[in-house]
């Protein structure tokens, strides 16, 4: 069977690493002939350093954008020449927060408090370059936006490009990444319906959705009415070992 596990606030709490209990809950299921994929908003680059022992399984980063099969990475779909533009034009005339992710570099402009900074790039494997650099863009992270802020640039970025948006709830961040890219939709062009998935925020909606069996990890309590509707189990973040356990 295949597992797909989202990575942050499902397997990992604190942003940088992953318990030694949900590791081993992890390689035994693994031991049991299981095939583990990890599927996150983080591009490969930031994905590699959170799941070392893992490194050569299949990765899927950037929500869905770019992928890491047999230690080779491939974009499956960046974001469109004039999608990008208008993004970057967006970022200059709002003067926002963002992270832009090439296919490997990135460009970055994150306040020094926002959490996801202890996120990017924490091995140095890449270089923070000029936003006009970018060329071949995976995904965008616009940050710390006020909700008058979102609601503005939701309606411009629906009216103006062909983008998807994944809006995280009481944050202030949007994702953005290419029409139609999503996790689940990654998983479909390679091959893989069946799955066993666990998931914790808007961004695995569709995972779960499209699951055999879905975990919803509840490790944002704003989102757990909404999961009620289409996780199988909904599992609190101190059960998460124990459940992987259970199932290797």
């Amino acid at each position: 069977m295949n597992y797909v596990f989202d990575v942050d606030g499902t397997l990992s709490f604190n942003g940088t690493s992953i318990s030694a209990e949900i590791t081993e809950g992890l390689k035994a299921l693994e031991k049991g002939g299981h095939h583990l994929i990890f599927a996150s908003a983080r591009p490969i680059r930031d994905l590699l350093p959170i799941v070392p022992e893992f490194r050569h399984n299949l990765l899927i980063g950037g929500n869905g954008a770019i992928v890491s099969q047999a230690d080779t990475i491939k974009v499956m779909t960046p974001i469109a020449t004039p999608d990008r533009d208008y993004l970057k034009a967006l970022i200059t005339h709002y003067n926002l927060d963002y992270v832009v992710d090439g296919d490997w570099d990135y460009a970055a402009h994150v306040s020094p408090d926002n959490l996801l900074i202890k996120q990017l790039d924490p091995d140095h494997l890449a270089h923070n370059v000029p936003l006009e650099q970018i060329t071949t863009a995976i995904k965008a992270i616009l940050l710390g936006m006020s909700e008058q802020q979102l609601e503005r640039i939701i309606r411009l970025v629906n009216d103006h490009t062909n983008l998807e948006i994944v809006q995280h709830v009481g944050e202030g961040n949007l994702d953005l990444t290419a029409q139609n890219i999503n996790k689940a939709n990654t998983l479909a062009l390679l091959g893989i319906h069946d799955y066993i998935a666990f998931g914790n925020d808007m961004n695995d909606v569709k995972l779960l959705s499209q699951a055999t069996t879905s975990f919803w990890v509840n490790s944002k309590s704003a989102l757990l009415e909404q999961a009620e509707s289409f996780a199988h189990t909904i599992v609190a973040p101190d059960k998460v070992a124990a459940v992987i356990h259970r199932l290797g």
